[in-house]
């Protein structure tokens, strides 16, 4: 779009607030995995201590993660997530804002028929329910227009 000169900047921050989110994700299950197995007596170790533990067992095993799988993650990384991004965002200049928010509500249903075509998983019924729901929804934001027309 014209408010967005450089897109690729744009990616980028994008990309690193995931990275970002990620490991606070992973921080997060470890402390959560760490309070599990822990029995409430051995619990006197100060909160910083043992938030300290947590982020040095993340960041280990993430760059064991980094070591052991470095041509998976280069693809995951740099295939399937940034490239991806990148033309998403390349090509949102030519469409319609209106018309990208359908195609974007609709990933997680595209997501969920690879998975199945792909991989052979399943939905729940519940999630069969959700799909059904987000597909209606974008459907009924395409083909009627609820916003205000121009009488110009």
């Amino acid at each position: 779009s014209a408010a967005v000169k450089n897109s690729a900047a744009l990616n980028a921050a994008s990309l690193w607030m995931v990275t970002a989110t990620a490991f606070l994700w992973c921080v997060g299950d470890s402390l959560h995995n760490e309070l599990a197995l822990a029995d409430m007596s051995s619990l006197s170790v100060s909160t910083g201590v043992l938030l300290s533990t947590t982020i040095q067992t993340t960041t280990t095993s993430v760059v064991q993660t980094i070591t052991s799988h470095p041509i998976e993650l280069i693809y995951l990384g740099g295939v399937t997530t940034a490239l991806a991004n990148y033309i998403q965002t390349k090509a949102q200049r030519e469409i319609a804002a209106e018309r990208a928010s359908i195609i974007y509500a609709l990933d997680p249903v595209y997501g969920a028929f690879f998975a199945n075509i792909l991989l052979g998983e399943e939905l729940s019924q519940l999630g069969i329910v959700g799909a059904g729901l987000i597909t209606a929804a974008a459907a009924t934001n395409a083909f009627l227009d609820f916003g205000e027309k121009d009488n110009a």
